[in-house]
């Protein structure tokens, strides 16, 4: 499984987890001034209008830095040129008149290119993330507070530090924390807390060691070492406090606190899947986040109880050891559709 350590940061502003109508408005301006300056078409009074949008309010300022790291890191997961074909396909058909614009970014959403609304898509989250990363991927980050996170597989996240708290917004997947002391103190200011934010509400973490997971209607959080606090978003006076050794199930607006096998649940930080007694089905679901493509579990299967510790950075030999130990065959139409049946069927 490929690793990667990332020391940079990249500051964010202070504005809150959810974006406001301000910087929606921001996200939307900043787009037509794309799309314009794709067009070929820009004028001297053009590019004057952009200098003073851009330098009139910081949200401009971040919505454009924001759409010029989605332009980049879109053209590098797209097919060589793809990025220019876009715009010399549109360019004779483009002005610098804003309905023209909007025309034109309905037509690159259609392309991929996605206008803000698709903000709360999964994809379009993950390619506009801070740090990312991709299936079967692990990735080390140094924040400068001393803070370690590690990313686990397809997992996304954006950072925002500022003068009030030190916020991690975790947009698809899963991390690890390992919070520091906030070196503000050393200048004689308050500690900011330390939250990772979710679809579902903030945890809140009391120096401490956890991990998040973004799951598809819920949130969880298990703790290793200290305690951390969890508040869902819409009913943010209901906290509730998981300690070491805890795993915590949340929604909107409630929490339920669990019983959690940390040295399992944190084994994907050290390369490895602890099974302990999982159904099959649950084993293959875990274990097909760790590879592409489908993976898939015949219905006759998917009982079968499954134990034992399986290498995530090779899945192809953790199905290997799995036929091994139980009556399974492993059925493989290509590497990225695979089928897990009875041995006898």
């Amino acid at each position: 499984m490929a690793k990667a350590t990332t020391t940079g940061f990249k500051a964010a502003g202070s504005h809150s987890p959810s974006p406001t109508p301000s910087v929606e408005r921001a996200m939307q301006q900043a787009l037509e001034w794309q799309v314009t300056f794709w067009s070929g078409e820009v004028t001297a009074a053009d590019r004057e209008s952009f200098e003073r949008w851009v330098t009139q309010d910081s949200d401009h300022a971040r919505a454009w830095g924001k759409i010029q790291r989605t332009d980049a890191k879109l053209q590098s997961l797209s097919s060589p040129g793809a990025g220019t074909a876009l715009r010399v396909a549109h360019a004779p058909k483009m002005s610098s008149s804003r309905r023209t614009a909007l025309r034109v970014i309905g037509i690159a959403a259609g392309a991929g290119l996605g206008a803000y609304a698709m903000r709360q898509a999964p994809d379009w989250q993950h390619i506009t993330a801070d740090f990312r990363t991709g299936h079967g991927e692990q990735r080390d980050i140094s924040l400068p507070d001393g803070t370690r996170l590690v990313l686990n597989t397809a997992s996304a996240i954006d950072v925002q530090f500022d003068s009030e708290g030190r916020r991690v917004l975790l947009r698809a997947g899963e991390i690890f924390v390992a919070t520091a002391a906030d070196p503000q103190t050393l200048h004689g200011l308050p500690s900011r807390p330390f939250t990772v934010h979710t679809a579902q509400g903030a945890v809140r973490a009391i120096g401490t060691r956890f991990t998040v997971r973004q799951l598809q209607k819920t949130s969880q959080a298990m703790v290793e070492e200290g305690a951390v606090e969890i508040r869902p978003q819409a009913s943010p006076s209901h906290v509730r406090r998981v300690d070491a050794g805890q795993r915590a199930l949340f929604s909107s607006d409630s929490v339920e606190t669990l019983p959690a096998s940390v040295a399992a649940q944190t084994a994907w930080t050290r390369g490895l899947l602890v099974a302990e007694r999982m159904r099959m089905e649950d084993f293959l679901a875990e274990l097909g986040r760790y590879r592409g493509g489908l993976l898939r579990c015949d219905p006759a299967v998917r009982n079968l109880i499954v134990s034992g510790v399986y290498p995530l950075s090779d899945t192809d030999l953790a199905l290997s050891t799995l036929a091994q130990a139980l009556p399974v065959r492993v059925d493989k139409l290509t590497r990225y559709w695979v089928t897990v049946r009875s041995r006898g069927a």
